[in-house]
């Protein structure tokens, strides 16, 4: 069994969780303090949620078809986890005319798998880098935010675990989405949406490029929560170990607040391996627990994944 001083010190000095910290001095000037993975703007009975991220740069230059696939894929979770029906796609697409062309291809395939309107683009041809960057704008009836967590609550991780890795430059991706028809994908997807509808979420966040426990940390340090989980009953692909998990990027994997135990049940009937790997505490502390081994990943009263303080 690896030891956890080791799957800590891993997850905590994964590229992708600590470039987050990035973002508290933007978000200064910008006044935006929800550090949620979208916005919202509440019509009533209906709310538009909008999400945007880039794909990162060595993933593109590594296989631009993958980025653009991707540029789909990760802007669907990010409204899907709130609660949203993803409806429209934008980008905003950089590189050469052979770049270009692949991204193009692997964001048709996207929307193609997920059923979203193409609704505006924008190319830079004569770029000096190679980029691409979207968003997707959905419709939710209920939003589950991402600054909801409270003490006591659940923490259920949903994890589609039928995939395979592919390394991207520092990017270790597991796609599960490839190889699956859009029935299948919706089927998932809509489970995730109508536990929303149905209040069995009481706050979620998708896992991302920061991976697990960095995702985690990020729904934690937005409540303004502590966690204690235990590594063992994160779902896992069998034979992967904990610490090379822990900073992957699951295609589909998901966290989410609950005080119903309904919801595993749920989300397992979609297609997950889901389960509950812990619980929310008012400690601001993170802690990660092993077999009989218990370890702090981040005090959050004295350090900010997100820079803010």
């Amino acid at each position: 069994m690896e030891s956890l001083s080791n799957i800590i010190d891993v997850a905590k000095n994964f590229k992708g969780l600590k470039r987050k910290i990035e973002i508290g001095e933007i978000t200064a000037i910008l006044g935006e303090h929800e550090y949620d993975d979208a916005g919202f703007i509440d019509l009533g009975d209906v709310s538009i949620v909008v999400s945007t991220d880039g794909i990162t740069e060595d993933l593109v230059k590594s296989d631009p078809w993958f980025a653009g696939y991707y540029s789909v894929l990760v802007n669907v979770n990010d409204v899907v986890v709130k609660g949203a029906r993803p409806m429209g796609y934008v980008n905003v697409m950089s590189g050469s005319k052979e770049s270009r062309r692949k991204m193009a291809q692997g964001i048709k395939a996207g929307l193609d798998k997920y059923g979203l309107k193409l609704l505006k683009g924008h190319t830079h041809p004569d770029s000096s880098y190679e980029a691409i960057d979207a968003a997707v704008v959905g419709i939710a009836r209920r939003v589950a935010k991402g600054n909801s967590a409270r003490p006591g609550d659940n923490i259920v991780m949903a994890i589609d675990l039928e995939g395979s890795f592919g390394v991207k430059g520092w990017v270790k991706c597991f796609d599960s989405t490839l190889k699956k028809g859009s029935s299948e994908l919706g089927t998932m997807i809509e489970s995730i949406i109508t536990a929303v509808e149905s209040g069995l979420v009481k706050a979620s966040r998708d896992i991302s490029a920061p991976g697990i426990l960095g995702s985690l940390a990020m729904l934690c340090e937005a409540s303004s929560v502590g966690a204690e989980v235990d590594a063992g009953k994160i779902p896992r692909p069998e034979g992967t170990a904990i610490s090379e998990w822990f900073i992957s990027y699951p295609a589909m994997g998901f966290i989410f607040a609950s005080d119903d135990n309904s919801l595993v049940s749920k989300l397992r009937d979609a297609g997950f391996s889901a389960e509950v790997v812990g619980k929310f505490d008012d400690t601001k502390k993170i802690c990660v627990r092993l077999g009989s081994d218990r370890k702090m990943f981040m005090d959050l009263s004295k350090e900010s994944v997100f820079g803010i303080h």
